[in-house]
């Protein structure tokens, strides 16, 4: 009878362990795969702006690679809330809210080819989605709030902050042409300043477009 029992609780043992083991796996392939999205991310930044320095020569215009790519993450973040909107009804009101707002600063970086209508002229497209957005989130009251609570509280929300940090904040202070000045003197070099502004501007927005696929992904699970 007690080998039975020694026996039951030795399998028992077993069992856990092997459980154990599975999740260790899991947790481990996770950070992996975390850490080599992580490395594409700065890959990606890094050769395209040694292709529009080094082989196209340029000085990183609307047609370069890098202001391409920062297109591309903005419409990845925006289209990643909208369809959030459209798979979760019950939290459209605050993804509209927030899919709008990278919708703006979607059609702000294409300032350079809407003054060709005329200058500054991406004010009104970008006004116009901004009260329409607040006008449809405000419809819906305090709810939107709660709503945007539920995506806040997304394992991947943090990440995005982060992003909208290093955008906002960071790439702003250190694309401040008097600090190059200061730090460079009379060897100022404008391309330098705009590397360095344009390098962390176009990893933030790496960094916002995952973390908003990884929220929609969480939310359509959810």
């Amino acid at each position: 009878m007690k080998t039975n029992i020694y026996t039951h609780t030795s399998d028992n043992n077993l069992l856990q362990e092997f459980a154990l083991d599975k999740s260790s796996s899991r947790i481990i392939l996770k950070s992996f795969h975390a850490a080599l999205i992580a490395i594409a991310i700065c890959l990606l930044v890094n050769v395209a702006l040694r292709i529009d320095y080094v082989f196209l020569g340029n000085t990183l215009g609307e047609a370069s690679v890098t202001e391409i790519l920062e297109l591309v993450m903005l419409a990845i973040s925006s289209a990643s809330f909208f369809l959030v909107a459209k798979q979760r009804p019950t939290l459209k009101h605050a993804a509209v809210l927030v899919g709008s707002f990278f919708l703006v600063m979607f059609i702000r970086e294409n300032d350079g080819w809407l003054d060709h209508i005329s200058h500054g002229s991406w004010i009104y497209p970008a006004l116009l989605t901004t009260f329409a957005a607040i006008a449809y989130a405000a419809k819906n009251g305090k709810q939107s709030f709660t709503q945007l609570a539920v995506i806040l509280n997304t394992p991947s929300a943090n990440l995005l902050i982060l992003g909208l940090m290093m955008l906002l904040v960071y790439s702003r202070l250190m694309g401040m042409g008097d600090f190059w000045k200061d730090v460079m003197s009379e060897h100022y070099i404008r391309d330098v300043k705009n590397i360095v502004e344009e390098s962390t501007e176009l990893l933030a927005y790496c960094i916002i477009a995952y973390a908003s696929v990884k929220i929609q992904r969480h939310l359509k699970k959810a």
